[in-house]
């Protein structure tokens, strides 16, 4: 009887992912083209270039324990929002103070020096990304790069 129950319900699930692939599946009339100009005018909030999502792996690696998670909502009391910080209707913090206050730190106030962990080109990244954020197209959670969509494609 059991046996059965398994059978059916195996005819049943490949039923609905055939009628799932033949929905999503390109029409004659429809080319393959226009589908994916169609899905291309739709922005990918989390969708970013290689330097912004490395600066979310520093981030997540040294900065949210102060500042938070998807630099939002700081942990520490003492620590800024560093969205706002950077922002122009904020603090508008100058790439150039950002980098300066990252690499030599401001021990009175807790934030210890990166420059012994992170060099230039990191602290750099990390700017990019709390840029990103604050500028309000990324959107919270894991950013992905087109290189490794492009990489998913390529795969077999």
């Amino acid at each position: 009887m059991r046996t059965k129950h398994f059978v059916r319900g195996g005819l049943v699930g490949a039923w609905i992912t055939a009628v799932v692939a033949m929905t999503w599946a390109p029409r004659g009339g429809q080319p393959a083209a226009a589908v994916a100009a169609l899905r291309d005018t739709v922005r990918d909030s989390l969708l970013v270039s290689d330097s912004i999502y490395q600066g979310w792996k520093w981030w997540h690696v040294y900065c949210y324990r102060c500042h938070g998670e998807d630099a939002m909502h700081p942990i520490l009391p003492t620590a800024p929002d560093l969205r706002w910080a950077v922002s122009p209707t904020g603090a508008n913090f100058p790439r150039d103070s950002f980098f300066n206050t990252a690499w030599n730190g401001r021990p009175p106030k807790g934030m210890p020096a990166w420059n012994v962990l992170l060099d230039s080109g990191a602290i750099q990244e990390v700017y990019l990304y709390v840029k990103a954020r604050s500028d309000g197209w990324l959107k919270p959670g894991r950013p992905h790069r087109l290189s490794d969509q492009q990489q998913k494609t390529k795969s077999p």
